[in-house]
Formats: C-alpha cells, sequence, structure tokens
C-alpha cells in the first residue's frame, strides 16, 4: 500500500512566531464519505492538514477523483483573535476555495450560511424583479417575476434535497441586477465555523501537490504608553523617555516614540481625567508609526529618566486586550 500527499492545506498569521494556535479545521461530512470512496486519509502535522491519496506502484492514483471537492469548516479557538488580527467577524461566513487558480485559494468571498429552509427580503422596491436563485454552477434551481408592490417582499426557499455548496440569489431589476451569495450546509450552521474551504480536486494535484494557504494578518495600530508619575515635579516628567534599543538584535524596524502631554490628547487617547490625581501626573508615549501585534514581546524597549533605565522591558499589549494602551505607574521615593 502506498500513498502520496495530494494536497496539504496550511494556517499562516503573521501574529504567530511558533506555529498558530487559534484556528482549527474541521472535516465535512460528505467529504468524509469522500476520503473513503477515494482512498483517501488525512492527517495534521504542526499545524498543516495534508491529503494523502493512495497509488498504485507507478504513482497513479487507485481512484481518480479530479472534479471531485473537499469541503472542510475552519473555526476560531481563541476568543481573542480579533483583537490581535486584521479580521472582522460578521454575521457572514468567508468562503475559501481554488476556483480561479487550482494550485491556489482565491481571496475569500463573505456568504450568507443558511440551513434547509431559510428567508430573505428583496433589496429594492422596483418592479416587476426577476428572481432566480442558482447553484454553484449557475443552474437554475428557482425561478419567480414579481410584478406588483402589492407582493410580499419576504421570499422563502426549502433546499432539502439540495446538495451542500454555494449558492447565489439574483435580483434582476429593470435598471440593475443584485447578486446575494449564500452558502447552504446544515452541518456548518450548528457548528462555530466562521469560515468554509472548498478544494475542487485538479488533475495536476496528482503530479504536484499544491501548498494551500489561509493567511492572516496581525492587527497594526499605534503604541501608546500611558506614564502615570506619582510625586513627580513637572521638570523630572519632562525627563522621561522610551527608546527602543533592541530592534538590532531582533532584527526589526526601529519603533520611535513621541511624548505627549495632557493638553494635547485627542480623543482616541484615554482621558487625562482617568488617570490624573492630586499627586500624579501624566505622560503619553505614542509610537509614530503603527506597530504589528504580535504574540512574543519585544525586548529592550525601555523607559529612561535622564538616560538612566527605570524599566528595561516595556510590556506589549497582550492578546486579551482590544487596544494596544498600555499604563505605567511610577513612584518616586
Amino acid at each position: 500500500m502506498q500513498f502520496k500527499i495530494l494536497l496539504t492545506l496550511k494556517i499562516n498569521h503573521s501574529y504567530y512566531q511558533n506555529g498558530i494556535d487559534s484556528i482549527g479545521i474541521s472535516t465535512l461530512a460528505d467529504t468524509m464519505e469522500l476520503f473513503h470512496r477515494g482512498q483517501l486519509i488525512q492527517k495534521i502535522h504542526k499545524g498543516v492538514l495534508y491529503v494523502l491519496v493512495k497509488v498504485d506502484e507507478t504513482g497513479n492514483p487507485i481512484v481518480d477523483l479530479a472534479g471531485e471537492t473537499l469541503r472542510f469548516g475552519v473555526q476560531l479557538l481563541n476568543l481573542f483573535f480579533s483583537n490581535f488580527t486584521d479580521f472582522t467577524l460578521s454575521s457572514s461566513h468567508y468562503l475559501y476555495s481554488n476556483t480561479t487558480v487550482p494550485d491556489q485559494l482565491d481571496q475569500p468571498v463573505l456568504v450568507k450560511l443558511v440551513g434547509r429552509q431559510f428567508s430573505t427580503t428583496l433589496t429594492q422596491p422596483d418592479r416587476p424583479v426577476i428572481v432566480n436563485l442558482r447553484g454553484s454552477s449557475g443552474q437554475i434551481i428557482h425561478h419567480q417575476t414579481i410584478d406588483t408592490l402589492e407582493h410580499d417582499a419576504t421570499l422563502s426557499y426549502d433546499l432539502s434535497g439540495q446538495r451542500s455548496g454555494a449558492y447565489s440569489l439574483e435580483e434582476q431589476y429593470p435598471t440593475t441586477i443584485i447578486t446575494t451569495p449564500y452558502y447552504f450546509d446544515p452541518e456548518l450552521q450548528q457548528s462555530r465555523a466562521f469560515g468554509i474551504v472548498e478544494i475542487t480536486i485538479d488533475t495536476k494535484f496528482y503530479t504536484t501537490a499544491p501548498e494551500l494557504t489561509i493567511a492572516f494578518q496581525a492587527k497594526q495600530e499605534t503604541l501608546k504608553y500611558y506614564i502615570v508619575a506619582h510625586r513627580y515635579s513637572e521638570a523630572e516628567l519632562n525627563q522621561l523617555t522610551i527608546t527602543d534599543t533592541g530592534f538590532t538584535e531582533e532584527n526589526r524596524p526601529e519603533i520611535n516614540f513621541s511624548p505627549v502631554f495632557p493638553a494635547a490628547f485627542t480623543a482616541e487617547d484615554l482621558s487625562p481625567d482617568l488617570l490624573e490625581t492630586s499627586h500624579t501626573k501624566v505622560v503619553l508615549f505614542k509610537s509614530q508609526a503603527p506597530v504589528r501585534r504580535q504574540e512574543q514581546a519585544r525586548r529592550n524597549i525601555q523607559l529612561l529618566r535622564n538616560g538612566d533605565v527605570l524599566i528595561p522591558h516595556l510590556p506589549q499589549p497582550a492578546a486579551s486586550q482590544t487596544t494596544a494602551d498600555l499604563i505605567i505607574h511610577l513612584s518616586k521615593p
């Protein structure tokens, strides 16, 4: 018995340095049946999903599945994912597929996940309107012409007996056509998936296994250190600086900071009233450019007074923090 790699599916995220642990991949039931029928197996190694195909002594597949589609659900395993990711959760789901280039995933498309029965409302009052519910290959599943305004603008559909996958609702008005993408899958509707992956097997996969990737980018934001100084005079407060001395060692761009005093705080900054008391003074140090969130804290971002290091390694925003606002308390003996 021989197997070789048919394809791999990997999740990348620029926030992580040692492998991502925020995303899970699940194989949907119809794909598990296809694995059994097509003599495929799957393995996950170091966060990468490998799909292996059984081949004969010449390296050809025992069962040729070219044209068949493998489907997977993508789940969030970290509740704080959107805090550090350039990503927006919504009521819609992200659909990743290889429809344009077989060995690459297209940019995701937002789709509305529905079960066997679903309802929708017409987007415009213009009449007449021709409404077509289409399947993934463009075939018309349901056709309807609405001539009058008196007709109920809410339409209902029953997809019982239809195959799971991508659908679209096409509204043809006199001057425009509006298309809304849907995705029918009762199994996914019961899961915590935020994304769907559809991979159509291409004949080329049997000779060159594609390395398919879903890539996420870390959020970039202004890094802010609010220094709350106890028993500091104005002159002593002006002696504070923040310097990045670790960028060379860590082979990353230098982060430069500018001081901002309460009178110049903006609406995007914390209110000085929340930080200052009769015994404290506040100065804000802002990064001059957006800083990328990362799992591993940057070292040697230092708080100094007159060149003397007070804090050698300032903290970085944790995954649980929605912003990069950090409050540092100083107290002079």
